[in-house]
């Protein structure tokens, strides 16, 4: 009845007047009150039949309401690989970072609130050189446990987070784009591997997006340079002295060096009364040995790094690197996993070479300042070729990989140790964090050891080029594994069938900012109008070549 009652109160309303006279009692004519009356009629029937409808609604129970939309899933929960326990025996040249079992896990609360802190395009925060996206307090006022993770701090590269996001958020696009369309239940993504990676925060931004979409890798390999450590450390002595030179053997060292090795030194050189070496580290009868020699009287100022490989000599001669008397100088001697031969003094190149990796073997024979014994020359006296150094060779350090300049210092040691610990922390009992000192090491690994191989190994924003890096990370990548480069050289892989397959890595955004960067400073707005974004150096020389000053000077050479 109340539906009926309240569809028919207006319709008795306009029926009679407001001193409450119906139709025949008005003075209207009774042509007129028949037409409203039928017009009445029809309202009344109307709002009965939909009364009725309206009970008959109410009578009835009502539906179900419909289920909440379920989150979108990508793809149905797989079953995760176990983590690397301590039984997993720690390969050559890697290190694993164990994160502190007294302190808790990472909650969810705490996931969400550190997600929620994060800035898309953070100020400007400079330390040591690295860009801090992540503040050293969260909104909620807690202590943020990824504040030591850093990202790329120089302003004029591409991709500097502070100047332009969305070069960062299109390769974060990108990457999980790829991640997504590639990896599945039949080929999982296990194993991820950086290289280049810095203070892990771009790697740690991935992972998490990873998380997201159900990808999160049971095992994460970040190579990095600044994680490397010395295999021998010597604060060395005056040389000569009694019983010969030094034996680094006395170290307890008795690992492998080769094909990577690196030496550094500070060096004061004395005058010479004949060639000398520097060092010589060989085995027990002086076959493949890797030395420096020093010149003698009548070569003042050069050094001589070389390598032996199978009695084959490979040399890498260096003039005037060196003065007798009283300064010191610092060297550092290196060979890469594909025969580059390097000498720094004092933080500079000074001699670049090719020759033959030396092999991965333990050598017995490790002597700074005095040659390996022969056959001709048991007690490796100074009589023989290569005599007895005449100096002081202190802060002795040996690596058994490539190292550059940074690492003779202990550059970022403490940067890049919170980083990692924090990093390791921040997945506990998820992922497992190992870390390797260079590319060419980690891929030896990966080569023996299939656990280690990668299934998803990217490299981004490293400008600097690697030797042998097409060849390092075919190596390194699983059986169906994914290679991914976003700025700097290098080329995007994937495994397939028996060989590997080049993948399209061009992101617009990326390739835009990049181009920008490296145009001449006279097209990016000295002149009116937009800048030539195609410039080229190679139609820049063309455009030279065709000017009339170029023919002039031509004409004179000529």
């Amino acid at each position: 009845r109340a539906p009926l009652f309240a569809a028919m109160g207006p319709i008795i309303e306009e029926v009679f007047d407001e001193d409450g006279q119906g139709p025949d009692e008005d003075g209207v004519s009774g042509d007129a009150d028949t037409g409203a009356v039928a017009a009445v009629a029809v309202r009344v029937r109307v709002a009965v039949e939909a009364a009725q409808a309206v009970g008959a609604a109410a009578a009835s129970p009502p539906p179900p309401p419909p289920p909440p939309p379920s989150p979108p899933q990508l793809r149905p929960p797989r079953e995760r690989r176990p983590l690397d326990g301590q039984e997993v025996h720690i390969p050559r040249g890697a290190r694993r970072w164990w994160p502190d079992e007294s302190i808790p896990r990472v909650t969810e609360e705490l996931r969400e609130d550190v997600h929620t802190s994060v800035s898309r395009q953070p100020r400007r925060n400079d330390f040591s050189s690295w860009q801090m996206p992540f503040a050293p307090m969260l909104r909620s006022g807690r202590r943020n446990p990824i504040c030591a993770l850093g990202e790329c701090g120089d302003p004029t590269c591409p991709s500097y987070r502070p100047k332009r996001p969305e070069v960062r958020e299109a390769v974060e696009k990108f990457v999980l784009e790829k991640c997504v369309s590639y990896f599945s239940s039949d080929n999982p993504l296990d194993t991820y591997a950086s290289i280049g990676c810095g203070l892990l925060a771009q790697d740690w931004i991935l992972l998490e997006k990873l998380r997201r979409v159900g990808l999160l890798p049971a095992r994460a390999i970040f190579v990095e340079l600044r994680t490397a450590r010395p295999v021998i450390k010597c604060e060395g002595a005056e040389l000569p002295r009694a019983g010969g030179g030094i034996n680094l053997r006395q170290t307890g060292f008795m690992g492998p060096l080769g094909p990577e090795f690196a030496f550094s030194a500070h060096v004061t050189f004395n005058y010479p009364t004949a060639e000398s070496t520097l060092f010589e580290f060989c085995k027990d009868n002086g076959a493949d040995s890797i030395f420096v020699r020093v010149g003698g009287p009548g070569a003042l100022g050069r050094l001589n790094f070389g390598i032996c490989v199978e009695d084959e000599y490979y040399s890498l001669p260096v003039e005037d690197c060196w003065t007798p008397g009283n300064e010191t100088h610092k060297f550092l001697f290196t060979c890469g996993g594909t025969g580059v031969l390097r000498i720094y003094l004092d933080g500079e190149t000074i001699a670049t070479g090719s020759a033959r990796p030396p092999k991965a073997l333990v050598r017995s024979t490790l002597l700074v300042g005095q040659p390996a014994p022969t056959a001709e020359n048991p007690r490796g006296s100074a009589t023989s070729s290569g005599g007895a150094f005449r100096g002081l060779v202190s802060k002795i350090q040996v690596w058994d990989h490539e190292v550059d300049w940074l690492c003779t210092e202990s550059m970022f040691t403490c940067e890049v140790d919170r980083a990692y610990s924090q990093m390791s922390q921040w997945f506990y009992g998820e992922c497992a964090i190992w870390t390797f000192g260079t590319l060419a090491a980690y891929a030896a690994v990966a080569k023996s050891d299939p656990r280690f191989a990668a299934d998803l190994l990217v490299k981004i924003d490293v400008h600097d080029e690697l030797d042998g890096y097409d060849d390092f990370v075919c190596e390194a990548l699983a059986p169906r594994g994914l290679s991914l480069v976003l700025g700097g050289p290098g080329t995007s892989w994937c495994r397939q069938g028996g060989g590997w397959r080049r993948v399209d890595n061009s992101c617009d955004i990326l390739d835009r900012a990049e181009e920008k960067t490296k145009m001449p400073w006279a097209l990016l707005g000295s002149f009116p109008g937009v800048p030539d974004r195609h410039f080229s150096v190679e139609g820049s020389a063309a455009a030279c070549r065709q000017s009339a000053a170029h023919r002039a000077r031509r004409r004179r050479e000529q």
